[in-house]
């Protein structure tokens, strides 16, 4: 049965409303009000203390409040800065959730864990957003095509260089189906006002007519084109994109010019099972179909059964105080003592799916952007747009405890470092580099020199800085001056770490989404993945 059905397409808030033990009307003198705001009859202690993290680099600063609320307070102050934002049900309630046993659903899982769809025949999709890695990789910068040991995932997974060529973080597979705007850290496919999807193929704000209508399905053909990413150096293949997925697909149906590719060649059975026809390779097997089957997978992995959930349905007892708190920072805004996080991560789906300048640390071999060609320009490199460098799509934070290293180049390993960085993130880059925190991650931390292999990455990083110094000087910028002290970032990790669905911390209640090495191998290609010491992950 599918696990969303427990929830109603309009799922109403239903706190239990107590009394507030006075309310605004015991107001003293040293109290302020929060009258800019719908939930205006909030009491705000004025002038509280606080201990800010290494101060700020800018002299128009909000301080977070130290709200202190009893239970029935809390709640009902909660209640109202959701009411007011439209926090109210299921980030799923708008879509079809697909049924992982859906036969749709199953060919797609074999594509997604097959090797088969890369060049070199040594990574799938699974390569990079694995479910027991939190639907990424657990990895800083992603390793696609030529590990030294394919079936090695997370940490250990390298090249021979063991520099990785792919300067971005691998984002979550988890709830991509909730996405209806774009897809990819600069929305390089992204859905027109007319409906239909742009892709690299057509150019920015320009139709593919190949897309077709799923953003996923058109993201799936782009993975396999990519040369670090899943298409390598097989020499069979084609100059452009359309070349590449149509000789994938003759691989998949035995066909010239890849027909002797796969050994083991099952895949006409799998394609019949899964859309349920009894049509031929010609017919069935083509890249469109393939997308197809990836982008049903996808749609099945839908993780948003959390205590937050569940709090958001009215149980009150689902988070913790501490939880409670960080979520009150979180959703209110700097004027109202919080930390304004809703600015971009807001809605249901706790994004915004805009692209904003936040600058975290420009590290790693960026995208061949620049006078030094490691620079990463963001979504700049999809719109144009020199108004549009640094910024990056704002990520769900569904499950994001599960998701580190954090950023676009994964250069935070924790979520406190997050927190802090939007409180000071000219003294959070600084450190970085300062503290040689690159060092730290564990996909660096064992090479030597690890704090040099990047030597143009703090250059990088100060231009990003200085680009939303701009912004918020213009006021073009949503991120909030805040000081945060250190129990207000300890409440919002809290909070964070309640989004976290049940189901991911579960290895039984995964299993329906991990590949069987028997019945999910058409082509004896499956990927079976381990961590460093081959242990099944």
């Amino acid at each position: 049965m599918n696990r969303y059905l427990i929830w109603v397409s309009s799922l109403a808030l239903s706190f239990s409303v107590i009394g507030c033990g006075g309310g605004g009307s015991t107001a003293d003198e040293n109290s302020v009000v929060a009258n800019n705001d719908p939930a205006s009859d909030v009491i705000i202690p004025a002038n509280v203390e606080t201990d800010p993290i290494n101060g700020t680099d800018t002299d128009n600063v909000n301080t977070a409040q130290n709200i202190a609320f009893s239970g029935s307070e809390l709640d009902q102050t909660l209640r109202l800065r959701l009411e007011a934002q439209g926090i109210n049900q299921s980030p799923a309630a708008h879509i079809s959730v697909v049924d992982i046993n859906e036969p749709l659903a199953q060919l797609g899982k074999k594509l997604f864990y097959s090797k088969s769809l890369s060049g070199d025949l040594d990574t799938a999709c699974a390569s990079c957003h694995h479910p027991q890695l939190g639907g990424a990789d657990a990895l800083s910068l992603t390793v696609g095509v030529a590990a030294v040991a394919p079936e090695v995932l997370g940490t250990g997974r390298e090249n021979a260089t063991a520099l990785p060529e792919i300067g971005r973080n691998s984002p979550t597979v988890f709830n991509s189906a909730l996405l209806d705007q774009g897809l990819f850290w600069d929305s390089r496919i992204a859905r027109l006002a007319n409906g239909g999807i742009s892709t690299p193929d057509s150019g920015w704000q320009t139709l593919d007519p190949q897309a077709g209508n799923s953003l996923l399905a058109a993201q799936a053909r782009f993975p396999v084109t990519a040369t670090a990413e899943m298409r390598g150096q097989h020499p069979g293949l084609g100059d452009d994109n359309p070349s590449n997925r149509q000789y994938l697909a003759a691989r998949l149906s035995q066909q010239a010019p890849a027909a002797g590719d796969l050994t083991l060649n099952l895949w006409l059975s799998a394609f019949q099972q899964g859309f349920e026809s009894s049509a031929d390779a010609a017919e069935l097997i083509t890249f469109d179909n393939i997308a197809l089957a990836l982008a049903h997978f996808e749609r099945s992995m839908i993780f948003v059964d959390s205590p937050w959930q569940r709090y958001i349905a009215g149980n009150l007892n689902a988070i913790n105080e501490q939880q409670k708190q960080g979520a009150l920072l979180f959703y209110s805004t700097p004027q109202q003592g919080g930390a304004g996080c809703s600015g971009c991560h807001s809605g249901n789906n706790l994004t915004d799916q805009r692209h904003h300048t936040v600058a975290f640390p420009q590290f790693g071999p960026g995208a061949g952007d620049g006078v030094t060609a490691d620079d990463d320009f963001g979504r700049e490199r999809t719109t144009g747009d020199r108004a549009d460098r640094y910024r990056f799509r704002t990520p769900s934070l569904h499950n994001v405890a599960l998701t580190a290293p954090y950023g676009h180049a994964g250069s935070y390993l924790t979520l406190q470092q997050v927190v802090r960085h939007y409180a000071n993130p000219r003294g959070r880059v600084n450190d970085f580099f300062q503290q040689q925190q690159s060092c730290q991650l564990p996909q660096f931390e064992d090479l030597s020199q690890c704090a040099s292999i990047y030597p143009n990455s703090q250059l990088h990083s100060r231009a990003a800085l200085a680009k939303l110094g701009q912004e918020q000087n213009e006021s073009t910028s949503l991120l909030p001056n805040i000081n945060l002290n250190n129990d207000q970032v300890a409440s919002l990790v809290a909070f964070l770490e309640s989004l976290t669905d049940d189901c991911l911390t579960q290895p039984n209640c995964l299993q329906p989404w991990i590949a069987n090495a028997n019945s999910d191998n058409p082509d004896d290609q499956v990927l079976i993945g381990t961590d460093s010491s081959g242990a099944p992950l």
